[in-house]
């Protein structure tokens, strides 16, 4: 019996990977934005600024939100205009870079999910990319920044290694991420470390990912917000409707803050 055809590979950043094995996951988000776009009310034009496969943003599309995605990765873009297809949507998705827009229009909300932000390590960086959002906001706008919440685990297990995803798709597509983390001057930098395996019929697909991340705690996004022209107003423990935010507890670090 012959053996299964190996690739291996190495990638730039885990953002190549793409994320539609967790659909609930995105569903869930979407209905937590929409949710929170009808308690601010006037919200109608969004602008996601690391949208990958555009897979929380088909959730606001197709509930009647104008949604413009931008993101750096040109698989990215293309997977996400495949996906727009496949669900007979429109948008106006493009590669672009978050720091530098440049987009001729402003936006009533303005999102930065999945870790995107985390991927800026510089703090010049930091601030290009807050100033980039805050002159594409109308004033009140809603910026949405969603953070890997370090604080849950980087005190107590700061170097480990554990399984990220473990998933078998509908058409029978197995999916693992394995994670392998460890940090760098005095916890600022997260590297973070993934071994992605998808295996389709016989063929496994063997992936290596490496990228440093910036550790944010809830006091230096605050502090960088305000410094940068944004009011925070809500904090939240992950995309999905009720998750309050707990320190040592919840998986993420969202903050919802508007644009003065």
């Amino acid at each position: 019996m012959r053996g299964p055809v190996i690739k291996t590979g190495i990638a730039r950043s885990r953002s190549t990977i793409p994320r539609s094995y967790d659909s609930r996951r995105d569903e869930r988000a979407a209905a937590f934005l929409d949710r929170l776009f009808r308690r601010r009310g006037s919200i109608h034009d969004v602008l996601d600024v690391a949208c990958g496969t555009f897979s929380i943003d088909l959730g606001l599309v197709e509930r009647g939100y104008r949604v413009v995605g931008r993101d750096r990765s040109d698989d990215m873009i293309r997977i996400a205009r495949r996906n727009l297809r496949h669900r007979r949507a429109a948008a106006d998705v493009a590669t672009a870079d978050m720091r530098v827009l440049g987009l001729p229009q402003r936006f009533d909300a303005i999102l930065c999910v999945g870790t995107a932000f985390n991927y800026l390590v510089e703090s010049r960086d930091v601030v290009r990319a807050l100033h980039s959002f805050h002159s594409h906001l109308y004033p009140g706008g809603l910026l949405v920044l969603d953070l890997a919440n370090f604080d849950a685990w980087i005190d107590d297990n700061p170097e480990n290694a554990r399984t990220e995803v473990d998933h078998r798709a509908a058409d029978g597509t197995r999916i693992a991420v394995f994670a392998f983390n460890e940090q760098q001057n005095r916890k600022r930098i997260h590297i973070a470390r993934f071994l992605t395996l998808v295996q389709r019929g016989r063929g496994i697909d063997i992936r290596f990912d490496e990228a440093p991340l910036k550790v944010w705690r809830k006091e230096g996004v605050l502090r960088q917000l305000r410094r940068s022209g944004f009011r925070p107003s809500e904090w939240w423990g992950d995309l999905r409707t009720g998750a309050k935010y707990v320190r040592r507890k919840s998986p993420r670090l969202v903050s919802v803050s508007v644009r003065e």
